[in-house]
């Protein structure tokens, strides 16, 4: 039997590379793809000196000029050492449209100025690792030195792709009353969604726009901005509806979550770690979506998974690929409800119930895969490396 000789990939079909190249809906992923050979590169176009097109200009809110700003977290892996002990990071990073990167804090949109001593100086694509977790998006008042537009929830675009067009972009927002408002790129005033219900969050879920009300029940926005419910509310008696209680979505590699939060008011003493001013959580339960059934499943165990509740984005990782991170956890902040006042992490262990705190500020999640898994190890930012425009990745 004649054996059959293994073609390079450079040999796919031109015509196969394209179809391939333009399903690629993150930036990281195009830049990527066409650094692998001549005939990948020249299979998709380059990405237009726009991609980025951020920040662009809003309607009026509130009697002010708006602008939408983006920042991407990442998964950071340094090529260093053995594969047991490469450092792994998680970071968010906000790109302008000048080129100016800016490192933030993962759980809110506070600069962070001083980095590990280990993490790497120059973000570059060819020699370190870089994956994208999610985009999240916030409303300034200006470009890039404008102030944040406070008691907004949560921002979403759609579609969310490079290759999207920018006149048909639409911008999603909820408020910190729960009124879900939007428009598209282009209008001169927003819109509002006439339902009595509050909204808790919104997510993009398979190409389409979801979001979650105070009782747990999840609905599709149509074409014509009309909610289409696919599940049954998770709580149809509204005992957990109340304003202790928040939901927030999560999309996983498996499926769409429901995060629900107890939220109480703080009886703790003032010595306790644990204690916030106001408001501490108490606990959280955690469901699926069963699309077939249309309704929730709630979930004892994630497994691998990791969860991550951030002010204006949510993600789940892979505690296994990212190394150091423990799985079955919610990471969370309790007060990142104010843009600069430091965080205070905290791991919530689905396994026995429990609440760890993180003593430390600047969070960027750094990792070794060497570190005990069954504990967290965070590297402090102990030692100052200058990180701020100089970060750059490159294309």
């Amino acid at each position: 039997m004649e054996v059959t000789k293994k073609r390079p990939w450079s040999d796919l079909p031109p015509e196969l590379l394209s179809l391939i190249g333009m399903r690629l809906h993150t930036r990281m992923d195009v830049l990527r793809f066409r650094s692998v050979c001549s005939s990948f590169r020249s299979s998709v176009p380059p990405l237009p000196h726009d991609a980025l097109r951020l920040p662009f200009r809003l309607p009026r809110l509130r009697r002010s000029a708006l602008f939408l700003h983006e920042s991407t977290v990442y998964a950071v892996e340094t090529p260093d050492g053995s594969a047991s002990s490469r450092a792994q990071w998680l970071l968010k990073l906000e790109e302008s449209e000048l080129g100016h990167r800016r490192i933030l804090s993962l759980f809110s949109q506070r600069r962070i100025l001083n980095m590990p001593g280990k993490f790497p100086k120059v973000l570059d694509s060819l020699q370190v690792r870089i994956v994208e977790i999610c985009r999240e998006y916030t409303f300034g008042y200006g470009g890039r030195s404008g102030g944040l537009v406070q008691g907004i929830q949560k921002v979403v675009t759609h579609p969310d792709c490079v290759w999207s067009d920018l006149n048909r972009c639409w911008v999603y927002f909820i408020d910190e009353g729960g009124q879900l408002g939007y428009c598209k790129y282009g209008d001169e005033d927003w819109s509002y969604l006439d339902d009595p219900h509050r909204f808790d969050d919104i997510v993009v879920y398979e190409g389409k726009v979801c979001v979650v009300d105070q009782f747990g029940s999840v609905s599709q926005i149509d074409s014509s901005f009309r909610l289409r419910s696919f599940s049954m509310p998770i709580y149809g008696d509204g005992l957990r509806s109340c304003s202790g209680s928040r939901k927030d979505l999560v999309v996983s590699s498996d499926g769409l979550y429901v995060v629900d939060r107890d939220i109480r008011q703080c009886g703790r003493p003032e010595s306790d770690p644990l204690c916030n001013e106001n408001m501490w959580t108490s606990d959280f339960r955690v469901y699926r979506l069963d699309r077939q059934c249309g309704r929730w499943e709630e979930v004892r165990s994630l497994g691998n998974s990791a969860f991550f509740l951030c002010k204006l984005c949510s993600f789940a990782v892979s505690a296994r690929e990212l190394g150091g991170c423990d799985g079955n956890c919610i990471y969370y902040a309790e007060d990142a409800y104010s843009y600069c006042s430091p965080e205070k992490v905290r791991v919530y262990s689905l396994a026995d119930r429990s609440i760890k705190w993180l003593d430390f500020s600047d969070f960027v999640l750094g990792m070794t895969t060497a570190s005990n898994p069954s504990k967290l190890k965070p590297t402090l930012p102990t030692t100052t490396t200058p990180c701020g425009p100089e970060m750059c990745t490159r294309k």
